[in-house]
């Protein structure tokens, strides 16, 4: 009974495992939306399907802490009979922390990425905005000078 509850501890790494590559490639290809300058909307929509991802995750997680938590006293009783799965359990979870961590710094170049792309996207939209409202100081400027008569213009013929 307690290997087959093993087994089941074991697919479910599997099965996070898949899952932390899928987003690991996500967020490969959001680095590559956000170096080529991709519309926030493209680079937000690969955040979503993340965000999905990142709920199977942690759905996974609590079903293998759940199970974890009900076989643990028993596992602890028998360790030597079941240690070549206990093995292979630590094993598949070393590999899940690996890639998380390779994970969580290729999200923080990202943020870092994207914190420069929305600072000169604000610098643009400032920019223009001080232009544009230079160009209308202008237009006033230039309305009003063309909106006064010559006063000393010699009026013979």
């Amino acid at each position: 009974m307690l290997g087959r509850y093993l087994k089941i501890l074991d697919e479910s790494l599997d099965k996070k495992l898949a899952l932390l590559k899928e987003i690991e490639d996500l967020s490969l290809s959001q680095s590559v939306m956000i170096e080529d300058g991709a519309a926030f909307e493209d680079i937000d929509a690969n955040m979503d399907d993340k965000a999905v991802l990142i709920d199977r995750i942690n759905k996974l997680d609590e079903g293998f802490q759940a199970m974890y938590d009900n076989i643990k006293e028993n596992l602890e009783a028998q360790k030597e009979e079941y240690k070549d799965e206990i093995e292979v359990i630590k094993k598949k979870i070393s590999e899940v922390m690996s890639c998380s961590t390779q994970i969580q710094a290729i999200e923080a170049r990202n943020k870092a990425a994207m914190e420069q792309r929305f600072a000169k996207a604000h610098k643009d939209i400032r920019s223009r905005t001080v232009h544009a409202s230079q160009v209308q100081d202008y237009y006033k400027v230039a309305n009003r000078l063309n909106a006064i008569t010559p006063q000393f213009m010699d009026k013979k013929k």
